[in-house]
């Protein structure tokens, strides 16, 4: 091969090596990018959702003490996150089996003289 023929072949080579190696690079930042702004945007959806937790435990605790309020026999309260449910305990020692006043039959059976009231939220993540 001549060397004209070789001057004539690597100005176009030299050309397409350094394109594949922009590419890439160019490939590769915005890759990094777009990890970048999906690992942001989970950030933000967990703020959120730790939000969220935190107004549904507050919601929570006021309608326990609403339920104070109205009746001298609630045990307590427990915010349920994977249900997204407050569940307010009632307890009353009177409770017999089978009493039509009782929470449930299941609670009845197992002589347990505590009821639990759930409520739920509407809102879900």
């Amino acid at each position: 091969m001549s060397l004209g023929k070789l001057n004539n072949l690597s100005l176009p080579a030299t050309i397409l090596i350094a394109s594949i190696i922009l590419g890439g690079l160019y490939y590769v930042s915005e890759v990094n990018k777009q990890k970048s702004i999906e690992k942001q945007q989970q950030i933000k959806i967990g703020q959120e959702k730790k939000e969220y937790i935190v107004k549904r435990k507050q919601d929570c605790y006021n309608f326990e003490t609403s339920e104070r309020k109205k009746y001298n026999n609630v045990d307590g309260s427990f915010y349920d996150e994977e249900n997204d449910v407050c569940e307010v305990r009632y307890v009353n020692k009177k409770w017999r089996e089978g009493d039509p006043n009782s929470c449930g039959l299941f609670e009845s059976l197992l002589k347990d003289h505590t009821c639990t009231i759930e409520h739920y939220f509407t809102n879900e993540f």
